[in-house]
């Protein structure tokens, strides 16, 4: 693991770990602490049913906003309608409290929806939280005028429950979105480096296919078009005609591995089969059973057989592939000339090549090439 791995799996576990502590905090605050002073206090509230409701109402923003945040599917709308259904719990209990008791042992919601809306607003930017946070300790100054106690003693009280608890909340938040800016930040960039590192890796790629390709032609077909230019080979020697159809097939289908189609094989077999058909072989190319995805060295393995027939076919081809999912197999029938079988069976064999038969009869040969997994090159 890269080290630009290992800061983006620090940042999002402590991101993480943050979002499950708020909602241990939530949870445990609302389900405990406010059950607690509610059961306490339950003859002083009228009426009784406002607390109830306020209760559950802020129990589902809860539940609603903690699955969001596990899931990383809080977006800012969500966000916003939460908050202010929280807010609105929040007042709904508040108009239940005894006149004077915004702030006492009774008032159990305000530091509750403080807390749920950290959960609900941490990733959010930092003035959210804050707006929120003064709507909610307005909510609390407004009760108090209303019920005549927000006097000079009652406006202390209510900075110093702002400052202990509002503060405390925001702080938490703020320390927060660190985290998941950190989070997003190095996620982001783990991003960029890992696709920094595809296109390096598809570059390499590409650049090694282009030596391949490059070797290819300087070792094999190089010597044969300096043959035919110098006039050391003559182009009316029917092997040199044959070499010539079957080098242009190699690199109609070395070009054609390249091309991002839904059938490859069959691609680079109709490939083969074009430079037949522009020297007038009658060619007829079909194709049995879905194809499974195969390697490039698979694919031209299977493909070199039925290339060598159809480059020395004097008038028809019969190409035919059946597929399955244990095993691919290439068939190829043609008038082709008996040197051609000799060609074919000097194809290498080894452990992990396809099988390959050939036969012929009269003018015909037939040449099969079979491959299955557990033999793929």
């Amino acid at each position: 693991m890269s080290d630009g791995d290992g800061t983006r799996l620090i940042a999002v576990r402590y991101a993480r770990a943050f979002n499950l502590t708020v909602i241990g905090i939530v949870a445990v605050w609302h389900a405990g602490y406010d059950l607690v002073i509610i059961t306490r206090g339950w003859p002083m509230y009228d009426p009784a049913a406002a607390v109830v409701a306020a209760w559950l109402l802020l129990a589902a923003a809860q539940a609603a906003g903690a699955a969001l945040v596990l899931r990383s599917a809080l977006d800012a709308r969500a966000a916003r309608v939460l908050a202010a259904v929280t807010l609105a719990a929040g007042e709904l209990a508040a108009a239940a409290y005894p006149p004077g008791a915004a702030i006492s042992d009774l008032s159990w919601a305000s530091n509750t929806v403080g807390w749920t809306g950290v959960m609900l607003l941490v990733r959010r930017p930092f003035r959210e939280p804050v707006l929120f946070m003064l709507a909610n300790i307005g909510g609390t100054a407004a009760h108090m005028a209303f019920d005549g106690s927000l006097d000079h003693v009652g406006a202390t009280r209510l900075i110093t429950v702002a400052y202990t608890t509002a503060g405390v909340q925001l702080t938490f938040t703020w320390l927060g979105g660190r985290l998941h800016r950190a989070a997003r930040h190095a996620t982001e960039t783990a991003g960029q480096q890992a696709a920094s590192r595809a296109r390096a890796a598809a570059e390499e790629a590409v650049h090694a296919e282009r030596r391949r390709r490059y070797e290819y032609l300087r070792t094999r077909v190089r010597p044969l078009l300096h043959g035919l230019a110098t006039g050391r080979t003559d182009p009316g020697d029917d092997a040199v005609r044959r070499r010539v159809a079957i080098e242009a097939a190699r690199l109609r289908r070395l070009f054609a591995e390249t091309d991002d189609t839904p059938h490859p094989l069959l691609h680079e077999l109709r490939a083969c089969a074009d430079v037949a058909e522009r020297r007038g072989v009658a060619v007829t190319l079909l194709g049995y059973g879905v194809v499974p995805p195969l390697p490039t060295a698979a694919r031209r393995a299977l493909a070199e057989g039925p290339l060598l027939v159809l480059a020395a076919a004097a008038t028809r081809a019969r190409v035919t592939v059946v597929a399955g999912p244990g095993e691919v197999v290439v068939g190829v029938v043609a008038d082709a000339a008996a040197e051609v079988a000799a060609d074919v069976a000097a194809q290498p064999d080894g452990p992990s090549s396809p099988s390959v038969m050939h036969d012929r009869e009269e003018n015909r040969l037939w040449v099969e090439t079979r491959w299955s997994p557990g033999g793929s090159p």
